[in-house]
């Protein structure tokens, strides 16, 4: 029995032994015919002429990896499997589809023209995209390809490239080099007049976006284009759509870029001995003693006692001329027909021009670092069903010196003369003139004040899912997209302060004496921190539907709401409860034949800042466009006519975000436990802190525009808009309430009105010489002014003190009439009521001739510090894979003032203006720049140049001189300029040898920003000519540039 069950077991054991060598078998079958499967399909792809087009994208469907991309001569080799479905994809053509069955060696692909992609397509209101031809309000699309160049900020690109924008850069120094910009310029005096960025629909900077990230760029200005925002809208939108992933094989694109930086137009002050010289002559043209001996100026000239004389240029001390930039980028791209993907990283490491010294124990190098990441992925759940999954996270490292402010550094370097301290003194002992401050010495500040690190951390997670409802409604779409961002910041200084010393004399035994002015004080830790969220949800619904016989209409109607807080913000009850908005908006559009479109639009918009019952706003707008160009009859009679449009918007446009104080419409009460008052409150004082406005409303700008659109010849194209922006109730406190009413304090309420308008637009002009050569000419231009139309104030005791009926910000001074003569020429002229003045200090006007000058002869002399005009043109011109890029830019007329009444940045122009802290520029030591008497004694000035009635500086005075430094038109300038701003020379390398390793093309650029500047400032950068070189320059930038976009190819 035993062997008859070991006999059995035997034979099973053969039997599935072989069933398993059976289908091993079968298998090795299986897998040889798949293999003999696989063959090579090539071919040429061309055109709807026939000719062929290079750089196809030839891929298998939902294959990853497996494609290539078409030669010089539009020909391709590809190994596939047999029923694999081979794509072939190019800008401009449908993506056409080859299903492979056999070897093919001769195949033919002829591309179709996409007639959606040769409209061009504009993005409007949330993110639905328009053909260009019936769009009805004012949107700039900007040319993404203009973007892509090296700079520090995208923010900073704008001004002079982008029609409707101004903008404004306040200083160069990494961390600080971010322009402000103001879409169609400052349209309001109220709390807020910033432009609304989105990105990817959510609220956001510009500072977060590389360029290499962005699909589409619009600025949205007028409002039919901004009223469905509501409340966000008012001051115009700038729209960032960022890279999807494509149905198309894994592609990389790869940068890196080198840039070398120097800084242009420093401030350039006398040193030590001549100096000491003008410091004589200060104290003597003024009837004093002077300062230096000749034996002093002989030591300071020779430098034979550095301690006590010293000469030092500051700016070489903290100062280096050049630093680089790095930067890095790299992102993949595709998908199949599930699934599609955009992933990149970005980094940068920018250095500053400051000098620190390697041996200093807190030494980390200044320099501002940034790090970022996007991800958008979009998924297909069914057919009419997607979900997309976005995320955006950027981070930012500053290191700073532990006095954390670097414009102390460019005030000290304004302040301290080259005489009033050295570096270090001979004892090892470190300086400063006074204590610790701005008279410091910078080099003690860059070394020897510890350090401080900010980093800043901003992420944004999207989840959005996009469901077509055709089969309710033919035409209908729904998007509802949830969002969350959270922002970190979290500040850290260790901040120490040397033993500082002052010597002004030596001892018996010739050692230093002085003053000390600081103890030593150990290490200091403080850290600040901030943290931000926001809840963001919005549902979007868009409906299109052809009628036939060209009728179209189309629909949107959209809700969102949101729910942010910032930790910093919360110090009550009442600033703890976090800010919400909710709105409703929609549009309804008709389109006749693309000759006639009419949109409608509205926004209804609910603010907290409004007392229950008045916290939503409505808003409509209309607009319209013609398109004559569309006629038949002007195809026929018009070819070289290709588009003509006319178009026009009117609407109204509502902003919440008029003051910073939360619920204004509440009057707030403080309570003091140990105080008493009238009130017969037991429990101590009480008093009204703000009186709150019960009547708030909104503030409404009601938005006029009309435009031109054309393009000629297939040349030659055009834009050109005209605006008015009228804002009423604007918010601000009240003047004209009579004292009698007892109020504590006074009332806020909707009184202020003002108007601005002006215009803007671009022209583009294209020519192709032959096939090898082409170039492109682009211009374009901003222009926006504006008046107060009523600004509630006092009771003025003159018109021309009063701001309405003026432009916003208007700057108000003395008008000067010259130089005093003489003492005859001051004995018959009106007392000026600003201290003593002697022949060769400032004569102004009376104005209101009651025969003494002071503060009611201060009069309207020019507009605010800001340009009304930007503009800028240049162009490309392309010979083969070599293109070489030029762009200027620059401002139109715009005021400035070197010196204010008790200006902070006076110090940095007149000299003296602290008697022995104040630098002195080399003009100013210039004699004919100066006013000298006849009878001051130094040979080394000839009588041609004493007493000039036109020089630049009056009478010298060691220390402020009252009469010379009000603000007046003695001292008014022009910085309008116009600047060299970009030229580039870019080359692309796309040889057979390259694409064999899986690389399409190659890019190498040098690019050079801020070459050279024309304007009449001449000693500091126009920009920053108010800040008279206390402010970290606009430094002269060239990049070395190299872009590798590449695939991921399988054979």
């Amino acid at each position: 029995m035993m062997s008859s069950n070991r006999l059995k077991k035997k034979k099973m054991k053969a039997y599935i032994t072989n069933r398993i060598y059976l289908m091993l078998f079968f298998c090795s079958i299986t897998i040889m015919a798949q293999a003999q499967q696989k063959f090579e399909i090539s071919g040429i792809v061309q055109d709807e002429t026939g000719q062929p087009v290079p750089g196809v994208s030839v891929y298998v469907k939902d294959k990853t990896g497996i494609g290539t991309n078409t030669d010089m001569d539009g020909k391709f080799v590809l190994k596939v499997d047999r029923g694999d479905k081979v794509q072939f994809s190019f800008i401009g053509y449908t993506r056409h589809e080859y299903l492979a069955l056999k070897t093919e060696k001769k195949l033919v692909i002829q591309l179709v023209p996409d007639v959606s992609a040769l409209d061009e397509v504009v993005v409007e209101a949330y993110g639905s995209k328009t053909r260009k031809i019936t769009t009805t309000g004012a949107v700039t699309s900007v040319d993404v390809a203009t973007l892509q160049t090296p700079a520090t900020s995208l923010a900073n690109m704008l001004g002079g490239r982008v029609a409707g924008i101004i903008s404004t850069q306040g200083s160069g120094e990494p961390g600080k080099n971010i322009s402000d910009f103001w879409i169609r310029g400052i349209g309001t005096f109220g709390a807020n007049a910033s432009a609304l960025v989105l990105i990817d629909g959510l609220e956001g900077s510009l500072n977060d976006v590389d360029p290499a990230d962005i699909e589409s760029f619009s600025v949205l200005k007028d409002a039919s284009a901004t009223a469905m925002y509501g409340v966000r809208g008012a001051n115009g939108v700038v729209l960032v759509t960022t890279k999807r992933g494509k149905q198309e094989k894994l592609s990389f694109t790869a940068r890196a870029n080198a840039t070398i930086s120097w800084l242009k137009r420093l401030p350039e002050y006398c040193d030590g001995y001549n100096y000491a010289k003008l410091a004589n002559e200060a104290l003597v043209v003024r009837g004093d003693d002077p300062k230096y001996t000749n034996q002093e100026l002989d030591i300071i000239k020779y430098g034979l006692d550095t301690d006590l004389y010293p000469d030092v240029n500051w700016q070489d001390e903290v100062l280096k001329r050049s630093y680089w930039q790095q930067t890095y980028y790299l992102s993949a791209r595709g998908g199949g027909s599930i699934a599609r993907y955009f992933i990149s990283l970005n980094g940068s490491n920018e250095t500053s021009a400051y000098q620190q010294d390697k041996s200093s124990k807190y030494f980390k190098g200044l320099a501002y670092n940034t790090f970022g990441l996007r991800a958008n992925i979009d998924i297909d759940l069914t057919k009419t069903t997607k979900l997309y999954f976005g995320v955006n996270a950027n981070k930012t490292i500053r290191n700073l010196p532990g006095a954390a402010d670097t414009n102390l550094i460019w005030s000290a370097c304004s302040k301290l003369t080259p005489v009033t301290i050295p570096v270090v003194y001979s004892n090892g002992m470190l300086p400063s003139a006074n204590g610790v401050t701005d008279e410091m010495s910078p080099y003690v500040l860059l070394n020897h004040t510890g350090l401080k690190q900010e980093e800043e951390f901003t992420s944004t997670y999207t989840l959005s899912l996009d469901q077509d409802l055709g089969m309710l409604i033919k035409g209908l779409k729904l998007n509802i997209q949830g969002a969350y961002t959270n922002d970190n910041a979290f500040h850290e200084t260790r901040y120490i302060i040397p033993e500082l010393w002052s010597y002004d004399k030596r001892n018996a035994t010739g050692e230093l004496a002085g003053k000390r002015q600081t103890e030593r004080i150990t290490t200091q830790y403080s850290k600040w921190e901030m943290q931000y969220r926001k809840y963001f949800l919005q549902a979007t619904m868009n409906w299109a539907h052809d009628l036939g016989h060209g009728h179209t209409l189309t629909a949107l109607a959209h809700y969102e709401m949101s729910d942010q807080k910032r930790s910093t913000d919360a110090n009550d009850t009442m600033s703890a409860i976090p800010v919400r908005y909710q709105g409703l908006s929609a549009k309804v559009g008709y389109n006749y034949n693309d000759t006639y479109i009419v949109d409608g639009n509205f926004g209804y918009t609910g603010s907290e800042n409004f007392q229950p019952g008045r916290q939503f706003g409505f808003f409509p707008s209309i607009s319209g466009a013609w398109v004559p160009s569309s006629y038949q009859w002007t195809k026929d009679k018009m070819p070289w006519l290709n588009y003509f449009k006319i178009r026009a918007s009117y609407g109204l446009v509502g902003n919440d975000r008029i003051t910073d104080k939360r619920f204004p419409y509440l009057t707030s009460i403080n309570v003091n436990g140990s105080a008493t008052t009238n009130w017969k409150y037991t429990k101590g004082g009480i008093w009204e802190n703000s009186i709150g406005a019960d009547n708030l409303e909104w503030e409404k700008a009601k938005k006029f525009d009309v435009g031109l659109e054309g393009k000629l010849f297939d040349k030659f194209e055009f834009v050109i808009d005209f605006f008015r922006d009228t804002r009423d109730g604007i918010f601000q406190e009240r003047k004209q309430v009579p004292d009698f009413v007892g109020l504590v304090n006074m009332p806020f309420g909707n009184v202020g009105s003002m108007v601005s308008w002006g215009s803007d637009g671009n022209i583009t002009f294209n020519q192709r010489i032959n096939k090898d050569m082409e170039f492109t000419l682009r211009a374009n231009f901003t222009y926006s002014t504006n008046k107060v139309n009523y600004y509630e104030e006092g009771d003025t005791k003159y018109e021309y003190t009063s701001a309405t009926g003026r432009p916003n910000g208007y700057m108000k001074g003395y008008i000067a009439l010259g130089l005093f003569k003489d003492q005859e020429e001051i004995n018959n002229s009106p007392k000026q009521d600003f201290g003593s003045y002697l022949p060769g200090d400032i004569k102004y006007k009376d104005v209101n001739g009651d025969g003494v000058v002071n503060s009611d002869d201060q009069v309207p002399v020019s507009y605010q510090d800001y340009p009304r005009l930007m503009y800028g043109f240049g162009g490309e011109f392309r010979w083969k894979k070599l293109t070489l890029g030029v762009r200027f830019s620059g401002i139109g007329n715009t005021d400035y003032y070197k010196i204010w009444t008790w200006g902070s940045n006076n110090v940095g122009y007149i000299p003296f203006y602290d008697g022995k802290l104040g630098n002195v520029l080399t003009i100013a030591a210039n004699p004919a720049n100066r006013w000298i008497p006849a009878d001051y004694d130094d040979p080394s000035i000839p009588a041609s140049m004493r007493e000039n009635p036109n020089a630049m500086f009056p009478r010298l005075s060691y220390g402020s001189n009252q009469n010379n430094a009000q603000a007046s038109t003695f001292w008014k300038g022009n910085r309008k300029y116009l600047r060299l701003d970009e030229i580039s020379l870019n080359y692309n390398c796309n040889c057979n040898l390259l694409k064999s390793i899986g690389i399409n093309s190659i890019d190498l650029a040098v690019v050079a920003n801020d070459l050279h500047t024309w304007d009449s400032v001449k000693l500091f950068d126009p920009e920053l000519a108010t800040s008279n070189g206390r402010a970290y320059p606009i430094p002269g930038r060239v990049s070395f540039q190299a872009i590798v976009h590449l695939s991921l190819i399988h054979i």
